[in-house]
C-alpha cells in the first residue's frame, strides 16, 4: 500500500490556519471530536493526523534550524489534528453534521470566522471556527467539503500560535 499525501492546498489550507491567528490564549479543547467523525463515514479517514506532546516537540526540533519560522510557529501548539475522508463514503447529510458541529463550536463561545457556501460553479463549503480570548484568538478550526475533489476535510489547531510577520515567509 502506497501512502499518497495529502493535496498540497489542503496542506497550504492547514498552514495558513496557523499563519493567520496572531499569539494565542493557553485554552485548550474543541468541541470537534475526531473520533466521532469517523461514524459520519463508512470507511476509516484516508488522511489521519495526530500531532501532540512529543511530537510537536520533536517537530520544533527538526524544523529549528533549517526552518526557524515553522519551528516557531509549531513551538507553542498543544495539537494538530486532521481528517481527510472520501465524500462519498458519507453517511446522511454531511453539510447538516457539520452545520450540527459549527453549533457545538459556537455554543462553547467560539465564533465563525469565515462561512461560504459552495454552489455550481465552486462546489466547495468551507467553514472556519475561531475562538476569542478577548483581543486575540484562542484556537482555529477548519472544515471543508469540497465536492469537486471529493472530499471532507477537518483541521483543528489548538495552542499557542505565534504570528510570523508579513514580511518573513515560510518555505516548504
Amino acid at each position: 500500500m502506497c501512502f499518497n499525501p495529502p493535496p498540497m492546498r489542503i496542506l497550504t489550507l492547514a498552514l495558513l490556519c496557523a499563519l493567520v491567528a496572531p499569539l494565542t490564549s493557553a485554552q485548550t479543547g474543541s468541541p470537534l471530536d475526531a473520533r466521532t467523525l469517523d461514524g459520519y463515514f463508512d470507511r476509516d479517514a484516508k488522511v489521519e493526523v495526530n500531532l501532540r506532546g512529543s511530537l510537536l516537540r520533536l517537530a520544533v526540533e527538526a524544523t529549528r534550524d533549517s526552518e526557524p519560522e515553522v519551528a516557531e510557529l509549531v513551538n507553542g501548539l498543544n495539537s494538530v489534528t486532521v481528517r481527510i475522508y472520501e465524500l462519498d463514503t458519507a453517511r446522511g447529510d454531511l453539510t447538516s453534521r457539520i452545520s450540527d458541529i459549527g453549533n457545538a463550536f459556537e455554543d462553547s463561545g467560539w465564533f465563525t470566522f469565515v462561512r461560504v457556501r459552495g454552489d455550481e460553479d465552486d462546489p466547495e463549503d468551507v467553514w472556519v471556527y475561531v475562538r476569542e480570548d478577548g483581543d486575540l484568538f484562542g484556537g482555529m478550526a477548519v472544515m471543508s467539503l469540497d465536492h469537486e475533489d471529493g472530499e471532507a476535510i477537518f483541521v483543528v489547531i489548538d495552542g499557542l500560535i505565534l504570528a510570523i510577520p508579513a514580511h518573513r515567509s515560510v518555505t516548504t
